[in-house]
């Protein structure tokens, strides 16, 4: 897929250690060669020789189990997260970044971008829901009235008040989906980055889309990115149009594709004026 350039190399990369692959820079760097009307596939090659030295430890946290087990999800989650955000914070968040500082700022910046473009509620009272170490609500704070961001381990909200330091405008707080912590239309944006296949998994979506629908004020949006794991986006579309039927939400985008660097797909919900 990385070679048809349906995916980035940072996605391709991540995906093979995922997999259990073991990744072996040169050996992808001779294959690049080998086909030099690819692009991708050199860029590929790049980006693990330029990472080298982190993809050992990379599939190692791969395979240490990056995704909740036990009877209690919400638990296990925040156990997960509690470890991660010691172990690996910014692969933690997003896995594709390669733990590299700078590949998360970039992600994170185009994600922002897609914020900012697809909702004014960027530039009012920001609710991130799985904020992780807060690498989208401190960027978003900077042309926003307010933002707080919430996740359910306290590591990663720990994380996320060391990194954001003292912004006037920025809050961290921990709890779930099931109750967000926001009056009733207090609300313009709120994003789900990545966090809401956790609620999915945990049968708990429908609690979190009418909590939603209840702090946003009217004409609010809710965007969400990455609806749920399933690996099918025509479950996922019919699912968020089914619950914003239910919740008084019309459907902006469902299953859009906005990034170059993530390959997430993007919903668009809008509260009825």
């Amino acid at each position: 897929m990385c070679d048809r350039g349906e995916i980035s190399p940072q996605i391709a990369l991540s995906r093979l250690l995922l997999a259990g692959e073991a990744v072996d820079a040169g050996a992808l760097a001779r294959l690049a060669a080998g086909r030099p009307a690819s692009a991708p596939l050199a860029a590929l090659a790049r980006l693990a020789a330029r990472h080298g030295d982190r993809l050992p430890a990379l599939g190692r946290l791969a395979r240490s189990g990056m995704w909740p087990a036990g009877a209690d999800f919400a638990a296990a989650t925040a156990a997960l997260f509690d470890r991660l955000a010691v172990e690996a914070p910014e692969a933690a968040v997003a896995f594709y970044s390669l733990g590299d500082p700078d590949e998360l700022a970039a992600a994170t910046a185009e994600l922002v971008g897609v914020l900012r473009a697809w909702s004014p509620g960027a530039a009012g009272r920001v609710l991130d829901v799985g904020c992780g170490i807060g690498r989208v609500a401190t960027a978003l704070a900077a042309g926003a009235g307010a933002v707080l961001g919430l996740d359910l381990s306290a590591g990663m909200i720990a994380e996320a008040r060391r990194r954001a330091g003292h912004v006037v405008n920025l809050r961290f707080v921990q709890g779930d989906g099931r109750r967000l912590p926001a009056g009733d239309g207090t609300v313009d944006l709120v994003v789900a980055a990545d966090s809401l296949p956790y609620l999915v998994d945990a049968g708990t979506v429908r609690p979190f889309v009418a909590e939603a629908a209840r702090v946003l004020a009217p004409g609010g949006d809710l965007l969400v990115f990455n609806w749920s794991y399933r690996g099918d986006p025509g479950r996922d579309a019919a699912e968020a149009r089914a619950l914003a039927a239910e919740f008084g939400f019309a459907v902006l985008r469902a299953g859009e594709r906005p990034f170059a660097i993530w390959d997430a797909h993007g919903f668009h919900l809008r509260r009825a004026p």
